[in-house]
């Protein structure tokens, strides 16, 4: 007996939806662990359904500390000022060093004691007129050098004793540049007559004439 294809094409219809029908209603009566999904039905999110095995994001870093702000200093008082620092003074210049200046008595207590003088003058103004017994040692004249050797050799100076030199006082820079020259030579006990033989003359000091 021969079928028509359209009689086929429902029955295949209808078995489908017979079998679509049973598995429905097996899915309704399955326990809810075994039931299936729908096609189509929003599934949850794979991170929802296995939290445990996905990393854990790393946390943000801590913000850094400020750093502090110095305190400010608490104001004076109004009507009062804060001391300023005293200013750095130079030391004090000393009275005593390896040259130093006497006046006219200094100069004759030295005469006394038996100090030896030296007349820094030119030559020809030492023979005119001179301290008595004092040494002729022209600090502009060439032969100084010999002249000085004559006063060691005479009076044996010791680096520590005491020299007298002078000059013609006032503007006169003889007798310091002779206390250089001897300062140079190791001697530092050197005492300058500050007014010079003017002085000595004013003062009526035992004087001599003549070159040495």
């Amino acid at each position: 007996m021969r079928r028509e294809p359209g009689t086929t094409l429902l029955r295949m219809l209808a078995l489908a939806g017979l079998a679509a029908s049973a598995a429905l209603i097996a899915n309704a009566l399955a326990p809810p662990a075994r039931r299936l999904a729908w096609l189509g039905a929003v599934l949850p999110p794979p991170t929802a359904l296995v939290p445990s095995l996905l990393p854990n994001p790393p946390a943000p870093p801590a913000p850094a500390p400020e750093p502090e702000k110095p305190k400010a200093l608490p104001s004076p008082p109004p009507g009062l000022r804060t001391p300023a620092s005293p200013p750095v003074m130079p030391p004090a210049p000393t009275a005593s060093g390896p040259i130093r200046e006497v006046n006219g008595a200094e100069a004759w207590k030295a005469f006394q004691s038996g100090v030896p003088f030296l007349d820094a003058r030119r030559s020809a103004e030492y023979a005119e007129g001179h301290v008595a017994g004092a040494f002729c040692t022209p600090v502009w004249e060439s032969d100084l050098e010999d002249r000085l050797i004559g006063f060691k050799a005479t009076r044996r100076p010791g680096p520590d004793d005491p020299i007298v030199i002078y000059c013609s006082g006032g503007d006169c820079k003889d007798s310091h540049l002779l206390a250089d020259r001897l300062l140079k030579e190791g001697y530092f006990h050197l005492l300058i007559y500050r007014d010079g033989f003017p002085d000595w003359v004013a003062r009526k000091h035992p004087i001599e004439k003549g070159q040495p």
